[in-house]
């Protein structure tokens, strides 16, 4: 299994990023600051997870290759990404550390048009629905099926570039799929 991340570029084109399922905090366990960055900030996201294999796939049957749905945040060590981009590295380590790809329990997704939102310490600071992300899944599958194959359990972080920043201990953070709360944790 591996987690494929949808990544932005400064001009807003989206690449799949490769990261290992040491990555994954799950059972809305608490996240816990690494001690190598005390600046962290997340990416909350709606996360598919492949239902069969699959290589080349076109964008039209894409929608067939997965069958659940759920929610995400991606943790970035902030001081990590600049230090590497600084010099000219690629800043995948500060976003595939342990424990840096939070992911909800997975439910049946039969392509309904679902509403998701980000809450921290219970204040709504983003909402979205799946039509509106720019790059929609069938897009992201299709596009990361031209470099990888795509195996069952795979699990895909579909996003946007919203990011919220400075991240601080006790903080509460929730996500919401439909109208149901299906994601909540302290960082610690």
């Amino acid at each position: 299994m591996k987690l494929i991340c949808a990544e932005y570029d400064s001009k807003g084109r989206m690449f799949p990023n490769i990261i290992g399922d040491n990555a994954l905090l799950r059972s809305n366990n608490n996240f816990y600051i690494p001690y190598f960055s005390e600046v962290i900030h997340c990416v909350p996201q709606i996360v598919l997870r492949a239902s069969k294999l699959g290589k080349g796939i076109s964008e039209r049957f894409a929608g067939r290759y997965y069958n659940e749905i759920g929610t995400g945040i991606r943790f970035y060590a902030e001081s990590i990404e600049n230090t590497l981009k600084g010099n000219n590295i690629l800043s995948n380590l500060a976003s595939s550390f342990d424990e840096s790809a939070a992911i909800s329990e997975m439910q049946t997704y039969e392509g309904e048009d679902l509403k998701y939102g980000f809450l921290v310490n219970d204040k709504l600071i983003f909402e979205g629905k799946i039509s509106e992300m720019p790059v929609n899944p069938e897009q992201f599958v299709a596009e990361t099926s031209k470099y990888f194959m795509i195996k069952t359990g795979d699990y895909f972080f579909c996003g946007n570039r919203f990011t919220y920043r400075n991240l601080r201990r006790g903080d509460r953070l929730q996500m919401s799929l439909g109208e149901r709360t299906i994601m909540e944790f302290e960082i610690k």
